[in-house]
């Protein structure tokens, strides 16, 4: 099996192409668009190419008076405490599928029980369930998710995933702007065990080709038709593709694996919860869990691979901060 040219580390990874090691710095400062501490929402626009970013104080202020609805039902919010470590020789790897050997510390964030991304998402939703996790304006219009509400479609993702045949450390290519569904697909993915994978919307047809094919892509979600045009162009190219969804404007074709979101996130609905509470336990935080490419101005873009402790100790130091 073709794996994507990277490494994985608890802080720092390498990206790996032709036999080359090209280090890449994986911590970023915060954005703008960013709060770090974890029950401040993340705020977004569905109307502009990038992200209408607004201070707390904004929201609150946008926010106020609105009616959440009712927060849906999650089945498992229980906290199980952390899953042993995969069993680990070395502090990095070139194979998605192969576990790293965590640096650990004798005191301080670095030594903290590793966790995954779902614990660490529980944990947010446990301790701040109503609050608001995600804003974004449509038509003019507020539209917040509590980490509640977020946390139950990302669930619902999950097992949508899983239902149309995403395997485990395949990626899942997520081609689009800032929107609730990119976020909600990324954390879906890897959820049911796959890789998240964010392809740069100002990519050429030939370059979502090579990052699909580089992740070994099943599924590939696509903000609109324009997207879209550019998937169906190389799709025959991708023999590990089983399915597109659009999350944004209706299908202007049908074809049996393409789907708009509405009917993307109805598709899981029979797949029980105790699968993917399965596949959920089964993660470790010291394996991949998302490939972040290079831009691949001097040559093809370069994966780099990031562990679940990889994210969740940045945001557990960043919140220290």
């Amino acid at each position: 099996m073709s794996v994507p040219e990277g490494s994985v580390e608890s802080s720092s990874a390498d990206a790996v192409m032709d036999g080359k090691a090209e280090r890449i710095s994986t911590q970023k400062a915060p954005s703008d668009s960013t709060n770090v501490k974890t029950h401040s929402p993340l705020v977004l626009s569905g109307e502009a190419p990038t992200a209408e970013l607004c201070a707390t104080s904004e929201l609150e202020e946008a926010t106020e008076g609105l009616s959440l609805e009712a927060p849906q039902s999650v089945p498992s919010l229980k906290t199980n405490g952390p899953a042993p470590l995969a069993p680990a020789d070395e502090l990095w790897s070139t194979s998605r599928h192969k576990a790293v050997r965590l640096r650990m510390e004798g005191s301080g964030p670095a030594s903290e029980t590793p966790i995954t991304i779902h614990q660490l998402f529980l944990q947010t939703v446990n301790t701040y369930g109503d609050h608001p996790a995600l804003a974004s304006k449509r038509e003019g219009q507020w539209e917040t998710l509590t980490w509640r509400q977020y946390y139950g479609q990302c669930r619902a993702a999950a097992k949508s995933f899983l239902k149309l045949g995403l395997e485990r450390y395949h990626g899942v290519g997520i081609l689009g702007f800032n929107s609730p569904e990119w976020f909600i697909s990324d954390i879906g993915s890897i959820f049911a065990g796959g890789l998240a994978t964010g392809i740069y919307t100002t990519n050429s047809p030939e370059a979502c080709q090579y990052v699909a094919a580089s992740s070994e892509a099943n599924i590939l979600v696509v903000e609109n038709q324009k997207q879209l045009e550019k998937i169906l162009q190389v799709k025959d190219h991708l023999p590990h593709l089983k399915a597109i969804v659009q999350y944004k404007g209706e299908l202007q074709q049908k074809e049996p694996f393409l789907y708009t979101w509405a009917e993307f996130m109805k598709l899981g609905e029979d797949v029980p919860d105790e699968q993917l509470d399965a596949v959920i336990d089964s993660l470790r935080a010291n394996e991949c869990c998302t490939l972040i490419f290079t831009s691949g101005t001097i040559g093809h873009p370069k994966a780099c691979m990031l562990s679940h402790d990889n994210v969740s100790y940045r945001e557990k130091t960043l919140s220290f901060s």
